[in-house]
C-alpha cells in the first residue's frame, strides 16, 4: 500500500472509492477541489493498494487558534475512512504525526470509541442550538409521530425579523452591522474575551468562507458599536436553514447580538438556524431570543501524540462555531440542483475509522 495525496487528477478513483463507502459530499467535484486542493491549509490523503485502488483516506484541515498570547496549530480531521482492516491505523498516525495536536467536533461514537481508547481529553459542555426547528419526517416512523411531525411543521414560526424588533433599543440602535464579500485583515479583533477561539488568518477564512463558491454560500457581516470595528459573523445561507458558520468579536454579548442583527441582515426569516455555543453570556442571549438547545451535547475532543493537551480547560471561556472543519459541508450542495437544497447537519456523514 501507498500514500498520496489528493489532486484533482486523482478525483474519478476517489468517486469510485467514495460511492462503495457511501460518502456523497466526496462524490462532487467542486467541493472536493476546492476544499482538499484549493489553499494550502486542507489536503486529503489516500491510501492506494497493490491495484491502484484507493482502500482509505483522510481529510486534515489545518486550524489556527488563538490561546492566551500566542497561537496554536489544530488539525481537524475530515472525511476519515477506512475499507480495509488495518488502513484506520495507518491513518490516524499520519493524523497524529502531521501536527502536535488534533482535533474533533462531532463525530461517530466509533470514532470517539477510538478516542477514548487514545485517552483524547474531551471538553465538555459545547451545545448545538436551534430558531426555529424543523420537523423532519423519517419514512419508517410510526404514522402517529408522522402525523404529529406534520402538525408541528404547519403553526406559524416567529421570524427572525420580528424577534429582533423585541431587543432593546440600546442593542438595536448601537450594533450596526454590514454585509461585505471578504473578510479583510482589520476585522478579526485584537482582543478577546475568549480563552480559546478559532482564529483563522484572512487568507484562510477567505478560502473557507468564500462568497463566490458554487456549492455553498457563505454571508460575511461587518459589526462595529457605536462607529467602532469589533468583529464579524459569517452564515451559511442556504433555502431551507441558516447556520452560524463563525464569528469572532472582542465583546462575548456585542458578538452574540451582532449574530442576531446579521440574521436580520440577510433576511433569514422563519428558516431554521442553527449555531454552536459552549459560553455561557453568549449563551443567555441566544435563550432570550428564542433559541433551544437541539439534542446532546456535541463532543469536543482534543488529541496529542506526546498524550499533554495543554489548553484551557473550561469550554465555558472559549468560543466554538458550528462550522469548524467540514462540519457545514454536507451532501447534497447547492448547486446539486436535481437533490434537495440546503443539507441539513442531522443528516452529517459520520467520521469512520
Amino acid at each position: 500500500m501507498r500514500s498520496v495525496e489528493y489532486t484533482p487528477a486523482d478525483f474519478d478513483s476517489l468517486r469510485v472509492a467514495a460511492t462503495k463507502l457511501g460518502v456523497a459530499s466526496l462524490c462532487h467535484r467542486p467541493y472536493v477541489d476546492h476544499y482538499y486542493a484549493g489553499g494550502p491549509w486542507s489536503r486529503l490523503h489516500l491510501v492506494r493498494d497493490a491495484a491502484d485502488a484507493i482502500v482509505g483516506l483522510i481529510g486534515l484541515d489545518r486550524m489556527r487558534f488563538a490561546c492566551g498570547d500566542g497561537h496554536r496549530e489544530l488539525t481537524f480531521a475530515t472525511n476519515f475512512h477506512a475499507g480495509q482492516p488495518g488502513v484506520g491505523g495507518l491513518l490516524y498516525l499520519h493524523w497524529m504525526k502531521s501536527s502536535p495536536l488534533g482535533l474533533v467536533f462531532g463525530g461517530s461514537p466509533d470514532t470517539h470509541a477510538i478516542l477514548r481508547r487514545q485517552r483524547w481529553t474531551y471538553f465538555p459542555g459545547v451545545k448545538v442550538y436551534a430558531l426555529n426547528r424543523r420537523y423532519r419526517v423519517g419514512a419508517t416512523e410510526p404514522l402517529w409521530k408522522r402525523w404529529a411531525k406534520g402538525l408541528l411543521a404547519s403553526v406559524p414560526r416567529a421570524g427572525v425579523a420580528s424577534r429582533v424588533r423585541r431587543l432593546p433599543r440600546t442593542v438595536r440602535d448601537g450594533i450596526a452591522v454590514r454585509e461585505v464579500d471578504r473578510i479583510d485583515g482589520d476585522m478579526p479583533p485584537r482582543t478577546s474575551p475568549f480563552a480559546f477561539r478559532f482564529a483563522p488568518t484572512a487568507e484562510y477564512a477567505n478560502w473557507r468562507y468564500n462568497t463566490w463558491l458554487s456549492f455553498a454560500r457563505y454571508r460575511v457581516f461587518r459589526l462595529s458599536k457605536h462607529g467602532r470595528a469589533f468583529g464579524y459573523v459569517v452564515l451559511r445561507d442556504a433555502p431551507d436553514e441558516v447556520v452560524v458558520a463563525h464569528c469572532e468579536g472582542d465583546d462575548a454579548t456585542a458578538l452574540a447580538h451582532g449574530v442576531l442583527l446579521s440574521l436580520d441582515a440577510m433576511s433569514a426569516g422563519s428558516r431554521e438556524v442553527r449555531l454552536a455555543c459552549s459560553h455561557p453570556g453568549m449563551a443567555a442571549v441566544y435563550e432570550r431570543f428564542g433559541f433551544r438547545v437541539h439534542g446532546a451535547e456535541r463532543p469536543l475532543a482534543v488529541g496529542a501524540a506526546s498524550g499533554k493537551v495543554d489548553l484551557p480547560p473550561d469550554a465555558a471561556t472559549w468560543l466554538v462555531n458550528l462550522a469548524w472543519g467540514d462540519n457545514d459541508l454536507r451532501a447534497p450542495f447547492l448547486d446539486q440542483v436535481a437533490a434537495p437544497l440546503g443539507g441539513s447537519l442531522d443528516t452529517a456523514e459520520p467520521l469512520r475509522a
